[in-house]
């Protein structure tokens, strides 16, 4: 049963003071090894492995793998070019989306539609035969299948 609801945030004295004892270091290095967590975890879905078959493509067990994800593991650089060669990009990329693999959630289009008669040059074999090849029907187009209000041009 999944829990879709938001947890509901808690504070006291003693977590406020907590929090206030942490180093900035240590702060920073908990969110990279977070923030490289998730990251790796959105590629290796994006790609549509597993954890099984991410864990093929870099020679570990899927164990360790689930251990990369989940934001507690200190990657060594040798660990994280063998990661960035698997997936084919740079050590670099691991850290941040590049723009072929960026999510766009929504996008809002507005197409003006104006009514605006259009022009169809139909050869059929009679006036191919016959030379006649400079007619030309306008009008307006329907349903995809037959022009309405069409004209002879000459």
């Amino acid at each position: 049963m999944k829990n879709d609801k938001p947890a509901r945030k808690y504070s006291s004295p003693l977590i406020k003071k907590i929090f206030s004892e942490i180093p900035p270091v240590l702060e920073l290095q908990v969110h990279t090894k977070m923030t490289l967590a998730a990251r790796l975890d959105d590629i290796i879905t994006a790609r549509g492995w597993g954890k099984s078959e991410f864990a093929e493509k870099v020679n570990k067990n899927p164990s360790e793998i689930s251990k990369w994800l989940s934001g507690t593991h200190n990657f060594t650089i040798d660990t994280l070019a063998e990661i960035a060669a698997a997936l084919n990009m740079s050590v670099a990329d691991l850290f941040g989306p590049t723009p072929e693999q960026q999510v766009i959630n929504k996008v809002h289009t507005v197409i003006p539609i104006k009514n605006v008669e259009q022009s169809v040059r139909y050869i059929t074999p009679v006036s191919a035969a016959a030379g006649n090849s400079s007619s030309y029907y306008t009008g307006s187009y329907h349903d995809g299948k037959h022009l309405s209000k069409a004209r002879i041009q000459k």
